[in-house]
């Protein structure tokens, strides 16, 4: 691992000759372990993508902002991003239905793009069609915020004991 003099020297560089974009990157990232260490978020991936969750019976659903951050090299939401948004949505709602002696952790996903994860936000909307003792099967669709579906998946889960 590096010193804190050689990181804190990187983020000096960037500080002093990054573009505007490398800057709110940074700054994103720097937030979001901030926001992890402080108990905001559980994990990095779910801080650094800055998820919202609103939980309904029968629905789970997870906004995240469109930064820089999400960018691919034309300038739209990475599909792994996309990937990782409706793989979190869906497991993270199996994980709020089963008992606490369980977690569950993905065993398939399929998604299908249908369109450019560009504009403001995306906001992903999980379902459970099955929940078993063993397993689970999901579905998340994935929209922009003009209701434009980007994305939709599948997944499976195992239910294992924590």
């Amino acid at each position: 691992m590096e010193s804190s003099n050689q990181l804190l020297e990187k983020v000096k560089a960037i500080l002093e000759s990054g573009s505007d974009k490398d800057k709110m990157v940074l700054e994103q990232i720097v937030d979001g372990i901030c926001e992890k260490q402080f108990g905001s978020y559980s994990t990095y991936i779910t801080s650094f993508m800055k998820t919202e969750i609103e939980q309904e019976e029968d629905l789970l659903v997870m906004t995240i902002p469109i930064t820089p951050f999400l960018d691919n090299s034309v300038d739209i939401v990475h599909g792994g991003f996309t990937a990782t948004l409706a793989d979190t949505a869906m497991g993270t709602f199996v994980n709020r239905k089963i008992p606490n002696d369980k977690v569950a952790v993905t065993s398939e996903m399929k998604i299908n793009y249908t369109a450019p994860g560009v504009g403001e936000f995306l906001v992903c909307k999980a379902e459970i069609l099955h929940l078993g003792t063993k397993t689970s099967v999901t579905e998340a669709k994935i929209y922009n915020e003009e209701g434009i579906l980007v994305a939709a998946a599948t997944g499976s889960f195992y239910l294992i004991p924590r």
